[in-house]
Formats: structure tokens, sequence, C-alpha cells
């Protein structure tokens, strides 16, 4: 199969979720036979030289197109004034589309999976006005219009809490389209799968846009669970008085969780463990950054191996309080024999259970419990450990994943 993908960032370095997930699924991709086209924004903030991307991704072949996505005053003003999302307006890029359009023109591909919805505002100025029949599947990383109606929830600034509530319902009305124009849909979790085909079900169904001159009667969903290439060998390692986060801080509900963790929960558990340490360390955290400078806090700022850091430090916390999908990283510590402790919205997506993979609390009491309990008793988190190591193996097997994936964008060619 000759397969496109868009994307809207190069998945370079692995240094936070969103792009661990997208390289292993290309890499995955390409090794199940497909001939991988990648045709992405080369953005400003996540900018990778060529001679990066020849050495990383010679797996597919990559077409890239600079684009500065960042937050602009004057550009959010002007949303206000004209409504849409804000969100989506900055990746609407016009000659990234034209560029897509002639690479589309020129290649002929069999399938096209549109990866993530900000993504999507360039496919579809690219096919705006063409007429072509190849099937494409939009990939939905999150609901991403929950993101931001929970971070806008738990905001105390007002204006700031009524500015985020007024993008998540913009993004929302633009996520909700989204929906309907593709002729098939890929979540990455049940759940999100679940909340879109009810949205589907009670909506007066159209034609997706994205595809004249085929016949489609029903919205397809396959639900794909990202996997994770498991190199590293299980190995549980007891730390009594360690505990760490790792991702990254230039995600809000990242850097939002950790701050409702350190105000709420580290002073409790601090009174019972004196002399714990809690490492901290992710993608944009800044070493002298004061909001962290707090007893038994080591900050680490960007590590180079997430991995080594997860084994050198002991239980794991997931402390968000908004976000959708899943948490790659929370993955990648149950398939190394780290313990884990995280919140419900934390653990979204993921078929766990208090106690028997991970320990599960959303208040500060029952959450620095949590902790205590897998700090003082190496053998239950040893037990949780192992339970957790097989479950993603039963679960996020990223070959089989992928294959299966596959599988379902050769079956739209027959719609």
């Amino acid at each position: 199969m000759k397969l496109l993908v868009i994307g809207n960032r190069v998945p370079w370095p692995l240094h936070d979720g969103g792009a661990i997930a997208t390289y292993g699924m290309l890499r995955s991709l390409a090794e199940n036979g497909a001939e991988v086209h990648f045709f992405t924004f080369n953005t400003k903030k996540h900018f990778a030289e060529s001679a990066t991307i020849e050495k990383y991704f010679g797996f597919c072949k990559v077409y890239t197109h600079p684009l500065d996505a960042g937050v602009k005053l004057g550009g959010a003003l002007l949303n206000l004034a004209f409504g849409g999302s804000y969100h989506m307006e900055r990746y609407d890029d016009a000659q990234a589309a034209l560029a897509l359009g002639a690479l589309m023109d020129a290649q002929g591909f069999d399938s096209i999976l549109v990866e993530g919805l900000y993504s999507v505002p360039v496919y579809l100025r690219a096919v705006s006005a063409r007429r072509y029949s190849t099937p494409a599947a939009y990939r939905a990383h999150n609901l991403e219009y929950q993101i931001w109606a929970r971070l806008a929830t738990a905001t105390q600034n007002p204006v700031k809490k009524w500015y985020l509530s007024l993008q998540a319902k913009r993004l929302q009305h633009y996520e909700y389209r989204t929906w309907q124009q593709f002729p098939a849909i890929v979540p990455i979790v049940q759940t999100d799968a679940q909340a879109i085909q009810q949205f589907l079900q009670q909506t007066e169904p159209q034609q997706p846009v994205l595809t004249p001159g085929t016949h489609i009667s029903k919205i397809k969903i396959h639900t794909y669970q990202p996997g994770i290439a498991i190199e590293r060998p299980f190995a549980f390692i007891h730390k009594p008085l360690s505990l760490f986060h790792i991702g990254s801080m230039e995600w809000q509900a990242n850097e939002q969780g950790v701050l409702w963790f350190l105000q709420k929960v580290w002073p409790l558990l601090l009174v019972k463990y004196p002399k714990a340490q809690f490492h901290l360390a992710g993608k944009g955290l800044q070493k002298n950054d004061p909001r962290f400078f707090q007893t038994g806090v080591v900050n680490h700022g960007e590590v180079p191996d997430a991995e080594d850091f997860m084994h050198a430090h002991g239980l794991m916390i997931v402390p968000i309080q908004a976000g959708s999908g899943i948490r790659i990283k929370t993955l990648e510590a149950m398939a190394l024999g780290v313990p884990v402790v995280s919140t419900s919205v934390g653990a979204q997506g993921l078929a766990v259970e208090h106690g028997r993979e991970l320990m599960l609390a959303d208040q500060p009491a029952d959450f620095a419990q949590a902790i205590a309990n897998l700090l003082a008793n190496p053998a239950i988190a040893q037990q949780q450990t192992t339970t957790a190591r097989a479950y993603v193996e039963q679960y996020h097997n990223l070959k089989r994943n992928t294959a299966e994936l596959l599988g379902f964008l050769h079956g739209l060619n027959h719609l």
C-alpha cells in the first residue's frame, strides 16, 4: 500500500508522548510493508534539521513545509473579533496546502491518514479545489476540545478561564464537523470511539465532503491503540524515598498537573516522608523555574534518555487534571517495570483498575496515601508492575496493532 500520512510537526526528538506515538506508528507502518510518505509542517517550535530527518526517518519519504504556529497577540485578538477556532487557524497555511495538493496529484496514493486534528486544516484546504477519490481517514489523538474545557475549569484567573472556555467551545464545533467530513475515523482509545459514534448517531447524516466521487453510507471507525516498541527488559527497582514526573512541560495539562501535585499533595507526603525526593524532568522544563524550588524537589530540566530517568527515580506520578487520549509515558513506565500513581484523567483510555496495574486517586489525600503505600510496600509495587507489563504486551503491541490499522485502511478502497 502506498500511504500518505499528513502531520503537523516532525516527531523528533522523542521527548514527549505525541512524538513517540507518531514516530512509532510511521516506523511500524513501514515495517508492516507500507510505502510510507509523510507530509508535515516543520514548525518553528519543533524544528528539525534536514540531516536529522535523513538520519532518523530513512524508513519513509518525508516532505516538510515551514510554519510558525506560535500564539500571537494580534492573531488572537482578530480571532476574538471574527470567530472560529484560533487553535486551528494557526495551522491553516495556504502555501502548505498548495504543496500538499501537488504531492497528491503527482504520487497517486492508495490511502491517506490525517494525523491529529491540527493536521486537518491543511488537508481541507488542499482538497477543497480538487476531486480526489482517494479514501482519507482522520486519526483522532484525543477529543481535543475536552482538554481545553478541563483546563478552563481548573483555571483560577477569570479572564483566562473565559478565554479558554470560549476557545474550547469553538474547537468543539470544529472537531464535531471534522468527524462528519471523513469517511473513516481512527481514534486511539475505545472511549473516544464511543463518544464519536454516539455523536454521529445523533446527528443528521451527511455525505463526507472530503471524498467526492465516492458513495459512503456510514462513517467507519477503527480504534488503533498506540503501541510502544518494548526494547529494554522489564526490571522492577524499588526506590523507597524517590518518585518522579516526566512529560513535556510545553503542554499546559502537564504543567497544571505538576503544580497541583506540588501545592496539594507533596506537603502531605513530606509529613510522612520528610526525606523523600520528587524528581522532575521534561521537554521545555527550565532548571531555574522558581515554581519548582521546593523542599525535596529536584528539577532535572530536559533529560537525554527518558527510560534511564524512569529507572533511576522510582515511582512515577501522573497528576494531570485535564487531558484526553492515552499517556504514552505511562505505557512506557508500565512496560519497564516502574510503578505508577495516576489521577483517573491521567489513566483515561487504559483498561486498568486501581490496585491491579497501578494506583488511581483524584483527591490530594488519596493521592498521597497511594504513593505512601507503594513506597512502603515493595512487594505490592512489584506485583502491580508485573501485571502492568502483561497489560501492555496484550493491548499495546505496536506491530500487531499497526498491521490491523493497515488492514482497515486497505478496506476503505473497497467501500
